[in-house]
């Protein structure tokens, strides 16, 4: 056996993967030229392309006129609204997502750009997963996905986001400062904190002293650790491991018939009734509740 394995060489690695990964609202939809969405906002990101037809778009106050193949990508907590801009009503895509992963976080909120044109070079480099995913949500008359039909979508929306985060990173040369080598660090720790919470189920006392425990191996002391994290990522530490576990907790219920006490369990909680204050803390809802919220339509 020592043989064996002396004889073998490695000759590449991918390192493992565990994201925490988010999608809903995955739509096409037609209107007419009278259709409104009033003002609004959600934790997500969105993805809005318009497949035919002219819409107004206010985000954050700017008003975008959106085109057919333009694409637009609001960011979490951003208020917007859109309306008709055509006297024959317009097609659109829509898509929701969140993802708790540091490096991708990261190229998401360092490019602030909101519209894209049709013409631009990351439309067209997203265009084929857009129109796979269209096509895969028109073919789909039901609320449920097979499991070979949902594999398909996600395989779509990963070669999207794969893509998005390759096309922005090469918009500019962004070098990073100091400040935001270190957040970035902090994240890295906060999500192996998490990782290995859950693995060992203390998420609960993780809780209460993992910027602690992070600023110790840093060499920093809790305040300069959440001053540098809040003026990088716009919020504070444990915001961020917050929703990270708010994401995989929303997975977990929404991708799986586990039990609420199974969840909690798995999370780290010691009871479900903690699992579920903590949770509707986040959400504004209760586990229960975001279950029967998921049979109805989510998003714009």
């Amino acid at each position: 056996m020592s043989g064996m394995i002396a004889d073998t060489v490695e000759i590449g690695r991918l390192t493992d993967v565990r994201m925490s990964f988010h999608l809903m609202g995955l739509h096409v939809r037609e209107v007419g030229s009278r259709w409104t969405y009033p003002s609004h906002e959600h934790p997500m990101y969105e993805l809005h392309w318009m497949i035919e037809g002219d819409m107004k778009m206010i985000i954050g106050g700017q008003i975008y006129d959106q085109k057919k193949g333009d694409l637009l990508f609001i960011r979490p907590g951003i208020i917007h609204s859109c309306k008709s801009a055509g006297s024959h009503g317009f097609t659109y895509f829509c898509m929701h997502f969140s993802v708790a992963d540091s490096a991708f976080s990261k190229e998401l909120e360092r490019h602030q750009a909101t519209c894209y044109e049709a013409s631009s070079p990351l439309v067209k480099e997203l265009a084929p997963f857009l129109t796979d995913l269209c096509n895969l949500a028109t073919e789909n008359r039901s609320r449920s996905l097979s499991a070979a039909k949902s594999m398909k979508v996600y395989a779509a929306v990963f070669e999207l986001l794969g893509t998005l985060v390759e096309q922005l990173s090469q918009t500019d040369n962004v070098v990073l400062t100091k400040k935001e080598l270190l957040a970035g660090r902090i994240a890295e720790n906060i999500e192996a904190s998490i990782r290995s919470s859950l693995l060992h189920g203390q998420m609960e006392d993780s809780e209460r002293k993992f910027v602690q425990d992070i600023a110790e191996s840093l060499k920093l002391s809790p305040s300069h650790v959440n001053r540098i994290f809040q003026q990088v990522y716009g919020k504070a530490p444990r915001k961020y491991m917050s929703e990270i576990l708010l994401s995989e907790a929303q997975r977990l219920l929404l991708q799986t018939d586990l039990s609420i006490d199974h969840i909690a369990m798995l999370l780290g909680y010691k009871t479900s009734a903690h699992f579920s204050r903590q949770f509707k803390r986040w959400a504004a809802m209760t586990p229960s509740e975001c279950r029967r919220s998921a049979e109805r339509e989510g998003g714009d």
